[in-house]
């Protein structure tokens, strides 16, 4: 009988670990469903986002997210989104200065539709620190576009846009 019970006693607690182990949220536990970039303007709409100040000098902002998803399940876990921003430095790809660059990350989740597009697929980032939230509208598996605090797409120029592109191979 105390073998028996010796036998069981470590069989749950061998479910417990597995259990747990199988749900973490991190990069560990997930798979990247892919890597996103982006140049955008640096304008009332993009600066409350990642929470740059309304005082910062800030007319170019460069995204980079990767999107992480559950190994099993492939629903959303957790993302990063690393940022840089500040005065374009002219003739190149840089900022003058070198610019500010940060990060902030979260959960992510999937959401269906828009007021205007109740197929749309919108990518909700939340981020751990401050629960403020960036959506992003899947146009396709290639590329995800911004959208403004009423869930639309904010609109670019002739030079800017605000769509990022996915830059790992899948």
């Amino acid at each position: 009988m105390k073998q028996l019970k010796f036998v069981f006693t470590a069989c749950w607690l061998l479910f417990i670990v597995t259990n747990a182990w199988s749900q973490k949220n991190g990069p560990e536990s997930s798979s990247t469903l892919g890597v996103f970039v982006a140049s955008t303007p640096c304008s009332q709409g993009t600066r409350p986002l990642p929470g740059i100040d309304a005082g910062e000098d800030c007319e170019l902002m460069k995204w980079h997210l990767t999107l992480y998803q559950d190994v099993l399940k492939k629903t959303p876990t957790i993302y990063t989104l690393q940022y840089s921003y500040g005065l374009p430095k002219q003739g190149t790809t840089g900022f003058i200065g070198g610019g500010k660059t940060l990060g902030i990350e979260g959960k992510w989740t999937v959401i269906q539709g828009t007021p205007s597009n109740p197929h749309a697929i919108i990518y909700r980032l939340t981020d751990n620190k401050t629960n403020k939230t960036i959506s992003f509208l899947k146009l396709n598996d290639h590329l995800l576009h911004l959208l403004d605090d009423d869930q639309r797409l904010m609109i670019g120029t002739a030079a800017w846009s605000y769509t990022m592109n996915r830059i790992d191979d899948k």
